[in-house]
């Protein structure tokens, strides 16, 4: 079942950070980063290896066939199965996997949104990826010439922690990021709205 997100309160956090800095915030929420075709495939590498085994201890003889086909067909039940268990993909991938699947997702869509076009450099993705319960953060470079490099760090530290997102996680993290950006970059009276306050959400 497709988890669904108060987009309105999304907005909501989105234009009060922007009211107070001049950053842009973009906020985008992605089932997940990668295909993670590699973790269905060692999931239904373990079944067909489990199904042989199987075979090969059963108390009675089996026709040679089955030794062949049983895990074949394992294999693609397996495979069937990973593709829709976001838990087994998670299971079966690497923690390095999965945050190098986000990081680069992430970098793709900072330049397909338009967030590197702002004309002071102050764009500011939010990026959230559902099936590696992952944030990542990126900023231009007007943004990170001015915001505290110490404070910066450690805020992202704590907002890239991996845990189930949901509107209310999505909303705080958005708010603490709005602490800190209100702070180094406040927003001028001559500050326009460049891009759009409301997320996507995508499949």
């Amino acid at each position: 079942m497709r988890q669904t997100f108060d987009k309105e309160a999304i907005t909501t956090a989105v234009r009060d950070v922007e009211s107070r800095t001049a950053a842009e915030v973009v906020v985008e929420i992605q089932t997940r980063s990668g295909s993670y075709a590699h973790a269905d495939a060692r999931f239904a590498a373990l079944l067909a290896l489990l199904s042989l085994v199987v075979l090969v201890f059963m108390p009675f003889v089996v026709p040679p066939i089955a030794v062949i086909l049983d895990p074949i067909l394992a294999w693609l039940a397996g495979i069937a199965i990973a593709r829709r268990s976001a838990a087994l993909r998670r299971l079966f991938s690497t923690n390095a996997e999965r945050t190098a699947a986000v990081r680069t997702h992430a970098a793709a869509m900072f330049h397909e949104r338009g967030i590197a076009n702002t004309s002071a450099e102050t764009g500011l993705l939010f990026y959230a990826s559902l099936l590696e319960r992952r944030v990542e953060v990126l900023a231009d470079r007007g943004l990170l010439r001015r915001l505290a490099p110490n404070d910066w760090n450690a805020l992202l530290v704590e907002i890239r922690k991996e845990r189930p997102l949901d509107s209310e996680a999505i909303v705080a993290s958005i708010r603490s990021l709005g602490a800190l950006l209100a702070r180094d970059v406040p927003r001028g009276a001559d500050d326009v709205n460049e891009l759009p306050d409301a997320p996507e959400i995508g499949a």
